[in-house]
Parts: structure tokens; C-alpha cells; sequence
């Protein structure tokens, strides 16, 4: 089940986001910045949650607009990997940024290295459009791919795949 975030949840989304190998690949931010997010009308958290109410992940959006025209999905991350939790948390962000929100594109940035997010984002529709070079953590440079999926594109995926 994905539900919004609260306040409360920032200690299971801040655990996401540091499990081993997640600091090339995920990002980090500390509790305040957490909790600024949560509290900012341009970001929506969602979580999802376990039967037993723990929490398997969670997703981060930004740039929510009443006229959106592209929303970023910020940060994605689960704490077990090959559970289905990615593909949960990230079918229902694309749902809320296209069905909800009626945004015109949907965007996030994968570092070239996480083949996973790559076939994660690339099996729900969303498809390259561009890349670059950043500074990653440790100041080395890291190639990223900006993924995009249009809204004509989700709603095509749907009807393919109801």
C-alpha cells in the first residue's frame, strides 16, 4: 500500500536512502531538509508500506504545480531490493503526476551505473532523453541519463497494460 508521508516517517525514509551502495546512486538528505520537503507545496512523499505497517520505500517528487508541466521524481529507494516496492512506489507517482496532477511529462535523473533504475524506469514506459556529466559524491565525474515519459505515452501504457 503507497500512502503519504508524514513527519513521523523520516526515520524510515532517511534508512532507505543509506543502505549500503545508495550514496552513488539514491542521494541523501538530512532530517531537516526531509522535513522542509514534506512541509514545501512542491514536493509530495509517498511511502509504501508493509502489511505490518513497516516501511518498504518511499518516493519524492518535485516540482508539483497546479499547472505542472513536468514533475521530477526526485528520489526513489526501497530497503529491500527485488521486492516489487521500486516498481509499487514509482507506478503510483507516474498515477499521481499524470492522473492527479495532469502534468505533460514526467522526469528523473539515473546515474548511468545503476543498471537496475535504468530497467526499473525503462520497463514502466519511461525512455532516455538526454545525458550529462556531474561530480558525484567523491567529486569524480559521473555520467547521468535524464528519463522522460510524456503523458500521451503513460495513458498509452495503460491502455496496453490495464
Amino acid at each position: 500500500m503507497v500512502v503519504p508521508a508524514t513527519p513521523a516517517d523520516i526515520d524510515a525514509i532517511m534508512a532507505c536512502e543509506r543502505r549500503p551502495g545508495y550514496e552513488a546512486t539514491v542521494g541523501r538528505w538530512s532530517r531537516e531538509q526531509h522535513l522542509a520537503g514534506l512541509a514545501d507545496p512542491t514536493h509530495r512523499y509517498f511511502v509504501a508500506r508493509r502489511p505490518d505497517g513497516a516501511i518498504a520505500g518511499f518516493v519524492m517528487l518535485q516540482d508539483v504545480a497546479i499547472e505542472a508541466d513536468s514533475i521530477l521524481v526526485r528520489r526513489i529507494a526501497v530497503a529491500e531490493q527485488r521486492r516489487g516496492h521500486g516498481r509499487q512506489l514509482l507506478g503510483h507517482a507516474l498515477h499521481v503526476i499524470f492522473d492527479e496532477l495532469g502534468a505533460h511529462s514526467a522526469r528523473l535523473g539515473v546515474r548511468a551505473h545503476n543498471a537496475n533504475g535504468i530497467a526499473l524506469y525503462s520497463s514502466l514506459g519511461m525512455r532516455e532523453e538526454s545525458r550529462r556529466e556531474e561530480r558525484g559524491h567523491s567529486d569524480e565525474a559521473v555520467s547521468v541519463i535524464t528519463m522522460t515519459m510524456s503523458a500521451e505515452s503513460y495513458r498509452q501504457s495503460k491502455r496496453s497494460n490495464p
